[in-house]
């Protein structure tokens, strides 16, 4: 198993990156992640709200070079575990999230975590539900924010499924991909309501591997229950990402699993769901149950 440690740390996905490691396809690799930039706002003391710098505070770390990965391939991404350190934090912003105006002044606080749970108060304790905010490939030119807005090849997703178990996909844009990954969270409720998590640092550990000729328009998440496809609106109409979703999951039917387009429909009527992504892009995610191609397959989950 191959680490990379937290001094591996940038604030963009980038082509010209130079990789922190080099793997082969289905090699496993552990990732640190940084504390330092929220460190550096706790220290601002009062004045942490001003301290804030939107450019440098949602790290990521890498990237890794995947040999043997081209543009039309597809990098996979197995979630093995994801261990966050012993405190995690939480902040209301002003300005940020869907209870902006609510709280009577800012928050900023480090939360304790102890025998699988986050620890609020004595009434309020939170079980660890870890997962990836951030995570994805190096664009074909340019750089991708760590923040906003995500793209098809990486971005600031924070979607509950990208946790243990999952498999990301991802459409190499560069030679090698250069996968980076940041942004872990100890628990996040769907949507990312006040536009913070219970954010952490700690270590993600993932097999990157290689899908040779799978090109995709979105990513797409496979777990052992369902497979979800990410649908992402640069105009920030939800309405046209919904669009693209249910399109998504049609043509992944009956292109890929072999299903007739009757089939399809009929089982996207009846299985088929539809959410709402992280707050920061125009993010739906789609998702009917997990399915192999074959001539009988059953949806019973």
């Amino acid at each position: 198993m191959h680490t990379v440690s937290a001094d591996q740390t940038t604030f963009a996905f980038r082509p010209d990156a130079e990789p922190a490691l080099g793997v082969r396809p289905g090699e496993i690799v552990r990732f640190a992640t940084s504390s330092e930039p929220i460190e550096r706002v706790f220290a601002a003391g009062a004045d942490w709200v001003q301290a804030i710098d939107t450019c440098a505070i949602n790290a990521i770390t890498g990237p890794i070079f995947i040999e043997g990965v081209m543009p039309g391939d597809a990098v996979s991404v197995e979630v093995l575990a994801i261990d966050p350190l012993d405190w995690a934090w939480n902040a209301a912003i002003p300005g940020f999230g869907l209870l902006d105006g609510l709280m009577s002044e800012p928050l900023l606080e480090r939360l304790p975590i102890r025998a699988g749970e986050v620890i609020v108060s004595e009434r309020v304790r939170i079980p660890l539900r870890p997962m990836i905010g951030c995570l994805g490939l190096a664009p074909a030119q340019g750089e991708t924010s760590t923040l906003s807005p995500a793209m098809p090849w990486a971005g600031n997703y924070d979607l509950t499924q990208i946790a243990p178990g999952a498999t990301i996909l991802f459409s190499a844009q560069v030679p090698g991909g250069l996968f980076s990954l940041g942004d872990l969270h100890a628990a996040m409720g769907e949507h990312e309501a006040t536009f913070v998590a219970i954010e952490c640092a700690g270590t993600a550990t993932v097999r990157l591997d290689v899908r040779p000729g799978l090109t995709l328009e979105a990513p797409r998440i496979e777990t052992a229950d369902r497979v979800y496809v990410i649908a992402l609106d640069q105009c920030g109409d939800y309405g046209a990402a919904r669009l693209q979703a249910a399109r998504l999951l049609f043509e992944l039917l009956t292109r890929e699993v072999g299903l007739t387009p009757r089939e399809a429909y009929i089982l996207i009527s009846a299985r088929g769901d539809l959410t709402l992504g992280g707050p920061a892009g125009t993010i739906v995610v789609g998702s009917v149950p997990f399915l192999t191609t074959g001539s009988r397959s059953r949806f019973d989950r």
